[in-house]
């Protein structure tokens, strides 16, 4: 009888073990494997509209058409910076952005770029929220400079949803995807007030702080 209980007592352990492994899996341990600073590189497009997008009337949804061609451009970009994790469910972008831009006004200019987020993980996978009044951007490159102002933190900038990612089972490499189109807007910026932007992109990182 003894052995019988032992035996019970050792596959209930073993049994709890495995629901409690299985129950972190999808909880904190994943953000414990991705707690830290991954430096990253990526490439993407992005359309700016200095007039904002057309809207479909039938739904209210945007066609990602720009109102006014004349002022807008659109063009390919490249990315490299950091995103930093921290246990209490959100992070941080800071990244280096540097763009060719054309159709219909040609150019090509870097900026510096910024914003905090709130993350949720499901396994390895992770789903991004903006944090509003945390978006920043100053060119630092090409014609913008001098013209147009820094957007600061308190900007008033929408994200128009939330963002998605993925982490290596051993928590070293970071892969973030912008899809949708991926659309983000700055409410309240004097100098261009009805600025919005259309990209698409994707960041691949490693992780480089703990």
């Amino acid at each position: 009888m003894k052995g019988k209980i032992a035996v019970f007592v050792t596959v209930a352990a073993i049994a709890m073990f495995i629901a409690v492994s299985t129950a972190s899996a999808h909880g904190s341990w994943w953000k414990m494997l991705i707690r830290g600073e991954y430096a990253f590189s990526g490439s993407g497009t992005a359309t700016l509209a200095w007039t904002g997008f057309d809207a479909d009337p039938e739904d209210a949804a945007d066609d990602f058409t720009p109102k006014n061609p004349e002022y807008a451009e659109m063009g390919p970009n490249v990315w490299e910076g950091t995103y930093t994790f921290y246990l209490d469910g959100k992070g941080k972008m800071d990244a280096r952005q540097c763009y060719n831009s054309g159709v219909s006004n040609y150019s090509s200019g870097c900026a510096n770029i910024s914003w905090e987020f709130e993350y949720e993980m499901d396994g390895a996978e992770i789903t991004f929220t903006f944090i509003p009044g945390t978006y920043a951007l100053e060119y630092t490159a090409g014609p913008n400079v001098g013209v147009v102002p820094p957007i600061i933190p308190t900007s008033s900038t929408e994200f128009n949803q939330p963002w998605t990612g993925r982490i290596s089972p051993d928590g070293r490499n970071l892969f973030v995807f912008y899809g949708g189109p991926f659309k983000i807007k700055v409410l309240d910026f004097d100098f261009l007030p009805d600025l919005e932007i259309i990209c698409n992109g994707v960041h691949q990182g490693f992780k480089t702080r703990y």
